[in-house]
C-alpha cells in the first residue's frame, strides 16, 4: 500500500524531476509532465493562459476516463483564453503509469496524488497562482474525498464540482425517485413509453435498502439513455428539442467514458459504489460553485442540493442549469464558463 505522503526526500526529488527545465509561463502554454507517487505516475497536461496565474486542476469523470477527454469543446476554449487548465489522469487511468497491485488502487491513494499534483503545481508555477479544482461526476467525488482530508482544501483558492456524485447511495435513491416521476410525465406525454414503461418496471422492483452494484450499473446505464431519449424529443413543429439543447455524446465524452476505460479492480469499484460523504460535507469550508444539469439522469440535481445545503462555506453558489443533462459544460457552455469566470474573478 502507498503510505501518506510525508516524506520532505521524495517530495524533493519529484519536484527537482518534474522542473528538469525551466517552465514557460505564458498566455498560450502547452506543456506536459509526469508526477511519481510510489509506483504511479502521474500525468499533467498544461494549457492556456498560464499569465493570468489562474489555474483550473480537472478531475475527469469515471472512473475509467481520463483528462483530455475534458479539453475538448468551446468550454475549453474559452476557459484555456482566460486561465490555465490542467488536465491529469488519475492512477491506473488514462495515460498513467506504474506498477500497482490492487491493494494500491484507492480512493485515498488518489486522494494523495492529487495533493502532490496540488504542491508540485504550486512548486513549478509559484505558491502566488490561484489555484482551483474543478470535479466532474466521478470527479467529484474524488474532489470531495480531496476536500475533507486534513487540510488539503486550504491548498486551492475554491472548489468547482460539476454534476459530482458525493453520496453514491444517496445518487441511487434519488435517481429512483426521478426516474419514477419524469418517467410517469413522458408517459403522459406519450414519448418512448416502452422505454419508460421498462425502466420505471425495473427501479420500482428494487429494494431501497439493499441495491446492489449491478442493480445500481443498471440504472447508471439507464441514466446516459434516458439522456439521449430527451435529446431526441422535438417540437410539433419540427424544431429541435424541446428538453435539452445540443447534447455532446461523440464516443470520447467524459459523461460516458467510464464504458470504455481501463479495467479497474472490483474492490475499488465496491469502495466507489458505497462512499457516502454527506456527514463530512460540512468540513468544507472553501469557496464552492456546484453546476448541475436539471436533467442530469446519471447524478440528479438532488446532490448538488444536498451539496449545497450540507457545505459550511460563507460563499456557496448552486447553479442549475435549465437546459442541461450531466454535462452542463457541453449542453450550455457559454453560460457554463460565465458562472465559473464569475466565481473564479470573485474568489482568485
Amino acid at each position: 500500500m502507498l503510505g501518506k505522503i510525508g516524506s520532505l526526500l521524495v517530495f524533493v526529488v519529484l519536484i527537482l524531476a518534474s522542473c528538469q527545465k525551466e517552465p514557460a509561463v505564458s498566455t498560450q502554454m502547452e506543456e506536459s509532465f509526469y508526477i511519481r507517487n510510489g509506483q504511479a505516475d502521474i500525468p499533467a497536461f498544461v494549457y492556456g493562459n498560464g499569465a493570468s496565474k489562474v489555474f483550473i486542476l480537472v478531475v475527469h469523470g469515471g472512473p475509467g476516463g481520463n483528462g483530455l477527454e475534458y479539453r475538448g469543446g468551446t468550454y475549453s476554449e474559452q476557459l484555456e483564453e482566460k486561465y490555465a487548465m490542467v488536465y491529469t489522469d488519475q492512477r491506473h487511468q488514462g495515460n498513467s503509469h506504474g506498477h500497482l497491485s490492487e491493494g494500491d488502487i484507492t480512493i485515498d491513494a488518489m486522494v494523495e496524488d492529487l495533493h502532490l499534483t496540488v504542491k508540485t503545481l504550486k512548486a513549478r508555477y509559484g505558491n502566488d497562482i490561484s489555484l482551483f479544482m474543478m470535479g466532474h461526476s466521478w470527479g467529484g467525488t474524488l474532489g470531495t474525498a480531496y476536500m475533507i482530508k486534513e487540510d488539503y482544501q486550504h491548498e486551492l483558492a475554491g472548489w468547482i464540482e460539476v454534476d459530482g456524485a458525493h453520496d453514491i447511495p444517496l445518487l441511487n435513491i434519488e435517481l429512483i425517485k426521478m426516474i419514477q416521476t419524469i418517467g410517469a410525465e413522458e408517459i403522459t406525454a406519450g414519448n418512448n413509453i416502452s422505454d419508460w414503461n421498462e425502466m420505471i418496471d425495473f427501479v420500482t422492483a428494487i429494494d431501497t435498502n439493499n441495491i446492489t452494484s449491478d442493480q445500481s450499473g443498471v440504472m447508471n446505464a439507464y441514466g446516459h439513455s434516458i439522456e439521449d431519449l430527451l435529446s431526441q424529443l422535438h417540437h410539433s413543429d419540427g424544431a429541435s428539442a424541446g428538453i435539452l439543447t445540443s447534447l455532446f455524446l461523440p464516443p470520447n465524452n467524459p459523461a460516458i467514458s467510464s464504458l470504455s476505460g481501463i479495467q479497474l479492480p472490483q474492490a475499488f469499484m465496491n469502495e466507489v459504489e458505497a462512499k457516502a460523504m454527506t456527514n463530512d460535507l460540512h468540513k468544507i469550508t472553501i469557496p464552492t460553485l456546484l453546476q448541475w444539469g436539471k436533467y442530469d439522469f446519471v447524478v440528479p440535481p438532488a446532490l448538488g442540493y444536498s451539496a449545497f445545503d450540507n457545505i459550511s462555506s460563507a460563499d456557496k453558489y448552486l447553479k442549475i442549469y435549465e437546459h442541461s443533462a450531466h454535462s452542463p459544460m457541453n449542453n450550455e457552455p457559454d453560460l457554463f464558463v460565465a458562472d465559473i469566470v464569475s466565481f473564479i474573478e470573485t474568489h482568485k
